[in-house]
C-alpha cells in the first residue's frame, strides 16, 4: 500500500510539472536578426522576455509540437508569440510576422542591408526618447544607469539617471530637441550611441566584459542594441574602436602643446584627412548606413575644429595654469570655414562643445579689445551721472589707472571713491556692463552661420542668465527677438524666458497641495480617498506635451464640484525638485502634487508600466486602477463625461 501511495505521489507531481511549463534553458538568453544587422531582437529570462524596446512578463508557456506558446503582458496588454528552435536558430512568430535569430552575433563577413535613410525637414522636433535595458553585472548589481547629453541651445550637460532592478532592469525617459549622439553609463560600462525624438530603444549591457582605461578604447563596447536606430548603434560600436586606432590622441595632445599655431593647424588638418581616408575606406568596403555615415564624418569634422580651437588654451597649459594664446586671423578664419549651416552638425555632441569655445572670449587679443570698449561705454556713462568737479576728476583719473591695469580679462573695475559714487545707480551700471558683453559676443560670432550663432546665443543667454537665476535684462530680451534664430533656439529661449517672468515673483496659490509621497504611492492614494474617483496625471518637468495638456485644466475642473468626489492629482517624476516645485507654482496644479524620487517611481513604474511622458491614470471608487483608454485634458468634454461615468458607478 505504502509503495502504491508513492506511486501515486510521483505521478501527481510529474503531471504538475507538465501542466507548469518552462521555457528550456537553450531558449533563454539574447537572440540576434540574421538580416545582416545583429540588431537584438529578444531577450528571454526566467519571468520576463524584452522584446519590441519593452519588458513583458510571461508564465505557463505551452508546448505544442516543437513550437512554444508564450502570452506575454504588461498592465493592461497582453499578446501572443511564438517560438521554436530550429538547430542553431530560432523562429519567432508574431502574428503575421515571422523573423529567424541567432543566438550569436554574425561575423564581420555578414552581408549587410544598408539603410539609406537620413533625417532631411523632421531633423527638429522635440518630443521624449524611452530607452529601457538590461545589465549583466560583473559583481554586484550597479545601482544606477545614465543618460548624459550636449544640448547645443542650452549650457551644460542634460542628465537622466534612474535606478537598476535586482534583475538588471532599468528604464529611462528623457527628452531630445533632434537626433544626436547620447553618452550612457551603466557600471563599468561607458560608451555613446545615437538616439532620436519620439522613440523607444532597449540595449542589453555585458558588464562582465567591459575593458577599463585606455583599453577600452580599442574594443567593442559590450552592448547590444534594440529598437530605434539599433542597426546604426551596430554600425558605429564596431567601427567605433577601428577608429580610435587611428585617432592619434596621444600624439595630438603633445603636439598641441609643442607647435606654433599655424605648424599646428596644418599637423591638425593632415590628421583630419587621415580619418577621413579612414571612413573613406571603411565605407568602401562595407555598406554602411547613410546615418552612420553622416554622424562620422561630420563628427569628425567637428571634433578637428574643436582641437583647433582648444589650442587656444591648451597651448600653454603645461605648467597647470592656462594663459590662453592669440590666433593667427588665418587660423581663425580656417576654423570657421571648416562648419557649415547644416542641421545635421547637430548628431555630433562635439557641436556644442565647438560652439560653447566660439562663445568664449579668452584670447588677449578679445579681452583687450572688450576691455577697452567697456572703458569707453562706462567712462560716457559715468560722465552722464556724475556732474560735480571732484567727481569728474575721479572719472578721469580712473580711466588713465584703468587703460593700465593688466589683469583685467575684459571688465573694468571701478575706484574706491567712484564705487561709492555710484551706488545709487548700480542698478543701471550693472545692465550696461551685461549690455556690453553681449554686444562683443554678436561682433565675435558675425560672421558664423545662422546655426551656429543660434546655438551660441541660446547658450550663452541660458548659462549667463536663466540656469543661474539672473533677470535677463529687456534691451537684450528686445534683440533677440530680433535675430534670424533657428526655430528650435527660439522656442527653448522663449521658453525658459517666459518662466523666469512668471516665476519670478510668483507663489503658490491656493489649493495647490505639495504632500510627502511615501514608498508605494498607488497603496497612498487609495487610503487617502477611499470611495473617490482619482484621476492621476504622470508627467516630468521636461515633457513639452505634458506641459500643454495643463492648459486645459481649469476648464476641465469648472465641470466638477467638491461633492463630485472626483480628486485630481499629479506625480512628477525623472526630473529635479526643485524645478517640479517651480512648474508646480508657475501652472497653479490645484490638487495633490507628488513628487516621487528614483526608488519611488521605480516601485510605481513596476506596478503600472509607463510607457511614456504624459501618461494618465483612474483610480476607481472601488480602488481599481484603471490605464488603458483614460483620456488627456484637451479631450476636454470626452474626459469629464467619462470621470462623472465613473463616479456614478
Amino acid at each position: 500500500m505504502k509503495a502504491f501511495f508513492t506511486l501515486l505521489l510521483s505521478a501527481l507531481s510529474v503531471a504538475h510539472l507538465n501542466a507548469q511549463s518552462y521555457l528550456p534553458s537553450s531558449i533563454k538568453g539574447n537572440w540576434f536578426l540574421v538580416d545582416g544587422s545583429n540588431t537584438l531582437e529578444l531577450r528571454v529570462s526566467d519571468n520576463y522576455m524584452m522584446y519590441e524596446s519593452d519588458f513583458w512578463s510571461f508564465k505557463d508557456p505551452s508546448k505544442k509540437g516543437k513550437e512554444w506558446h508564450v502570452n506575454l503582458s504588461q498592465p493592461g496588454k497582453t499578446r501572443q508569440i511564438i517560438i521554436r528552435e530550429v538547430g542553431d536558430f530560432l523562429i519567432l512568430e508574431d502574428g503575421r510576422i515571422i523573423k529567424r535569430l541567432s543566438k550569436n552575433k554574425l561575423g564581420d563577413d555578414r552581408q549587410r542591408m544598408p539603410n539609406q535613410h537620413v533625417w532631411q525637414d523632421d531633423f527638429f522636433k522635440s518630443s521624449q526618447v524611452t530607452l529601457s535595458g538590461v545589465v549583466k553585472p560583473k559583481g554586484e548589481m550597479p545601482l544606477t544607469a545614465s543618460v548624459i547629453y550636449n544640448h547645443a541651445f542650452s549650457s551644460g550637460q542634460q542628465k537622466f539617471t534612474v535606478n537598476v532592478d535586482e534583475q538588471g532592469r532599468f528604464k529611462i525617459f528623457f527628452p531630445l530637441d533632434n537626433p544626436q549622439d547620447i553618452m550612457f553609463r551603466v557600471g563599468e560600462v561607458f560608451t555613446m550611441f545615437l538616439a532620436e525624438p519620439d522613440s523607444k530603444m532597449a540595449v542589453f549591457v555585458d558588464e562582465e566584459k567591459a575593458v577599463g582605461g585606455t583599453d577600452g578604447w580599442y574594443a567593442e563596447s559590450p552592448i547590444s542594441f534594440m529598437g530605434a536606430l539599433a542597426k546604426e548603434n551596430e554600425e558605429l560600436r564596431v567601427v567605433k574602436p577601428k577608429y580610435m586606432k587611428v585617432r592619434n590622441y596621444f600624439e595630438n595632445d603633445s603636439l598641441q602643446k609643442a607647435l606654433e599655431p599655424m605648424e599646428y593647424l596644418e599637423y591638425r588638418l593632415d590628421l583630419l584627412k587621415e580619418h577621413q581616408n579612414f571612413y573613406q575606406n571603411y565605407f568602401s568596403e562595407n555598406s554602411p548606413s547613410q546615418i552612420v555615415k553622416e554622424y562620422s564624418e561630420r563628427n569628425i569634422n567637428l571634433y578637428a575644429a574643436n582641437d583647433l580651437m582648444r589650442y587656444r588654451w591648451l597651448h600653454s597649459a603645461d605648467n597647470g595654469a592656462l594663459t590662453p594664446i592669440d590666433l593667427p586671423e588665418a587660423y581663425e578664419a580656417k576654423v570657421k570655414e571648416m562648419i557649415d549651416d547644416e542641421s545635421l552638425n547637430m548628431l555630433a555632441g562635439e557641436f556644442g562643445d565647438l560652439m560653447r569655445e566660439f562663445s568664449m572670449a579668452m584670447m588677449p587679443k578679445e579681452r583687450e579689445a572688450m576691455h577697452d570698449y567697456r572703458i569707453e561705454q562706462v567712462y560716457g556713462f559715468l560722465k552722464s551721472k556724475i556732474i560735480s568737479e571732484t567727481g569728474r576728476a575721479e572719472i578721469e583719473e580712473w580711466k588713465i589707472e584703468e587703460k593700465k591695469r593688466e589683469k583685467h580679462f575684459g571688465y573694468v573695475k571701478l575706484s574706491e571713491p567712484l564705487k561709492a559714487r555710484t551706488e545709487e545707480f548700480s542698478k543701471e551700471l550693472l545692465e550696461l556692463n551685461q549690455k556690453i558683453t553681449w554686444d562683443d559676443l554678436l561682433m565675435r560670432i558675425d560672421k558664423l552661420d545662422p546655426m551656429s550663432k543660434s546655438s551660441i546665443i541660446a547658450t550663452y543667454i541660458d548659462e549667463s542668465y536663466f540656469s543661474r537665476g539672473n533677470e535677463l535684462p529687456q534691451v537684450i530680451w528686445d534683440k533677440v527677438k530680433t535675430l534670424n534664430l533657428n526655430s528650435t533656439a527660439r522656442n527653448v529661449l522663449e521658453r525658459k524666458y517666459s518662466d523666469f517672468v512668471i516665476l519670478k515673483d510668483k507663489k503658490f496659490v491656493n489649493g495647490v497641495e505639495i504632500v510627502d509621497s511615501e514608498g508605494d504611492v498607488l497603496s497612498q492614494l487609495k487610503k487617502t480617498y477611499p470611495g473617490k474617483v482619482v484621476y492621476i496625471d504622470v508627467w516630468a518637468t521636461w515633457c513639452g506635451p505634458c506641459i500643454t495638456e495643463f492648459s486645459h485644466l481649469p476648464e476641465i475642473k469648472a465641470n466638477f464640484k467638491e461633492d463630485d468626489n472626483v480628486v485630481f492629482v499629479y506625480l512628477g517624476a525623472q526630473s529635479e525638485k526643485k524645478s517640479w516645485e517651480t512648474m508646480v507654482k508657475k501652472h497653479e496644479l490645484k490638487g495633490e502634487n507628488f513628487f516621487l524620487d528614483d526608488a519611488q517611481y521605480a516601485k510605481f513604474d513596476q506596478a503600472v508600466n509607463i510607457t511614456g511622458f504624459p501618461t494618465y491614470m483612474v483610480i476607481t471608487k472601488e480602488g481599481k486602477l484603471i490605464r488603458e483608454g483614460i483620456k488627456r485634458p484637451s479631450a476636454k468634454k470626452e474626459l469629464v463625461e467619462q470621470l462623472k461615468g465613473f463616479a456614478k458607478r
